[in-house]
C-alpha cells in the first residue's frame, strides 16, 4: 500500500484550503516530518520518488508562493540558498545523467527550500513561536517513547509498523550494536540522525522551561513529580544516550551553554567564560579522539571507524578539489570499505562543488550573523534568550555534521532554523508582549 504516502498530501490540499499556511504547518506538517519515516517512498513512472516528507511539505510551498509571497523581505541569503539548491544534481546533468539531476534537484526543493520559506514567513510573522516550540519538543517526545523500543530488542517499531506498507522497499538502515544494545533511530533513518533531532529538541525544551515558565503536568502523568518541561526533558535525554551517537552529545554539550547565555545576568561575561570552556574542551576532545583512533591498529568497529573520520578529509579532498564548479554528484568513486562520507563539508564539496560549498559556507556565515544581531540588539530579553538558544543549536549541529552528513529530517530542520533565524531579526517585535498601561479612574 504504498499510495498511503498520498494521505498527508490529500489532507495537506484540504487543510490549506481552510486554515491559513501556519496552522497547516504546525498541526500537520510538523506531525508527518516529526512522527513519520520519510524515507519510505512510492516510486512511480517518469516521476520523483514521494515520501511522506515530499507528500506534507510540497502542498505547504506551493500555497506559500500563492498567499504569502507578499510578505516575503529579499535578503542575500535568498540568493545564497538558491545557489545551494541549484547546485543539487548539476553534476549529474552535466554528465549526462538528467533524470538522476531532475530527481535530486526535486528532492531539495522540499528538503532545503520549503522548509527554509516555512522558517521564514509562517512562525515569527504569525507571532506563533511558543506554540511551534511546543509543539516540536512535544512531538519529539511522542516519536521518543516508542524508539526505546529499539536499544533492547534491535527492532525499529517505526520500520516494524510501516515496513509492511512497504513490503518491497529495501532500506539502507538497520538497528546496528553499540555495547550490546541498539543504537535507536526512531522515525529519522539513522541513529546520528535522530541524536541530532534530539538535540534539537533537548535545547528547545531548556528555552520553553525558562522562557515560558512551562510548568504544570501532564494528565496521564500526574504520578511524575515533575514538571511537563522536566519530563520531556528527560525522555528526550535518555533517547539521545540510547542513539548512541557521540557526534549529536558533543554537538548538545556545545549547544547547551550558548543556549544558557540569553538567560543570564551578564550574558557578555558568560559569552567569553563559554568560548573559553568550549574551545578548551574541543581542543582536549579532538586530542583524545586522535588518540583513541590513531596510536595503534584499530582493534574495534568503534576505533575503526574514528581512525576513518580522521582520514576522510584527507582521503577525499583531492577528489573535491578537481570535481570542478559542480563537483562530481552522487556517483563520484568511494574510497575503502566505506560507502558513506560522515563529513557534511567534505560530502557537498564532492557533490556540488566549489558553488555548493562556497554557498553552504555563505549560509552559514549569514546565519550566524542573524543570530548574533538578534541575541545583541533585539529590545526584548525574551528575543535575545531565544536568538542565543537558535545560536547554540545551530553552532552545535555545525559541530555535529563534521562526523556525519545531513540528510532527511535533519537537513529540513537545520533549513527551517535558517530562515527562522532572519525572522526572528526581521520580525523582532511580532511576539506577544506584556504591555503596561497607565490606568485612568
Amino acid at each position: 500500500m504504498p499510495f498511503m504516502i498520498l494521505i498527508p498530501m490529500i489532507l495537506s490540499a484540504v487543510a490549506l484550503c481552510v486554515w491559513p499556511p501556519g496552522w497547516v504547518f504546525r498541526n500537520l506538517t510538523l506531525p508527518v516530518l516529526l512522527l513519520l519515516p520519510v524515507y519510505y517512498s512510492w516510486k512511480l513512472p517518469l516521476l520523483p520518488p514521494l515520501d511522506f516528507g515530499v507528500a506534507a511539505l510540497l502542498p505547504l510551498g506551493v500555497v506559500m508562493c500563492l498567499r504569502s509571497l507578499s510578505l516575503w523581505r529579499f535578503s542575500i541569503l535568498d540568493l545564497w540558498l538558491g545557489l545551494f539548491v541549484l547546485s543539487t544534481g548539476m553534476a549529474d546533468r552535466l554528465l549526462g545523467q538528467n533524470t538522476p539531476s531532475v530527481f535530486e534537484l526535486f528532492d531539495n526543493v522540499n528538503s532545503v527550500l520549503i522548509p527554509y520559506m516555512a522558517g521564514k514567513l509562517l512562525i515569527e510573522q504569525e507571532g506563533a513561536r511558543a506554540a511551534t516550540l511546543k509543539r516540536i519538543v512535544l512531538l519529539m517526545a511522542g516519536a521518543a517513547v516508542p524508539s526505546l523500543y529499539e536499544w533492547k530488542f534491535l527492532q525499529n517499531p517505526f520500520q516494524m509498523v510501516f515496513g509492511r506498507f512497504f513490503p518491497h522497499e529495501i532500506l539502507p538502515w538497520y538497528t546496528h550494536l553499540r555495547g550490546g544494545h541498539g543504537r535507536i533511530c526512531g522515525p529519522y533513518a539513522q541513529a546520528e540522525f535522530a541524536g541530532m533531532m534530539l538535540v534539537f529538541g533537548l535545547v528547545l525544551t531548556l528555552h520553553l522551561a525558562q522562557a515560558y515558565n512551562w510548568g504544570g503536568r501532564f494528565r496521564s502523568a500526574a504520578w511524575f513529580p515533575a514538571r511537563k518541561s522536566t519530563l520531556v526533558f528527560l525522555v528526550l535525554l535518555l533517547a539521545l544516550f540510547c542513539t548512541g551517537s557521540r557526534g549529536p552529545a558533543i554537538g548538545f554539550l556545545v549547544a547547551a551553554p550558548i543556549a544558557l547565555i540569553g538567560r543570564s545576568r551578564n550574558p557578555l561575561r558568560n559569552a567569553v567564560l563559554v568560548a573559553l570552556l568550549l574551545t578548551v574542551g574541543g581542543a582536549i576532545t579532538y586530542e583524545g579522539l586522535v588518540h583513541y583512533a590513531g596510536t595503534r591498529t584499530p582493534t574495534t568497529e568503534e576505533q575503526e571507524t574514528a581512525a576513518y573520520r580522521l582520514t576522510l578529509v584527507q582521503d577525499y579532498l583531492p577528489m573535491a578539489e578537481h570535481g570542478g564548479f559542480w563537483g562530481r554528484g552522487l556517483s563520484f568513486p568511494r574510497i575503502g570499505k566505506y560507502g558513506s562520507v560522515d563529513n557534511e563539508y567534505l560530502w557537498v564539496a564532492l557533490t556540488q562543488g566549489y558553488i555548493g560549498f562556497a554557498s553552504l559556507v555563505l549560509l552559514v556565515a549569514g546565519t550566524l550573523y542573524n543570530l548574533g544581531w538578534a541575541a545583541v540588539y533585539n529590545s526584548q530579553p525574551s528575543d535575545r534568550a531565544f536568538a542565543f538558544t537558535l545560536l547554540g543549536i545551530f553552532i552545535g549541529l555545525l559541530v555535529t555534521v563534521s562526523t556525519v552528513y545531513l540528510g532527511i529530517q535533519p537537513l529540513m530542520f537545520f533549513s527551517l532554523l535558517i530562515g527562522w533565524a532572519q525572522a526572528l531579526r526581521e520580525h523582532r517585535a511580532s511576539q506577544p508582549q506584556l504591555i503596561f498601561a497607565q490606568v485612568y479612574t
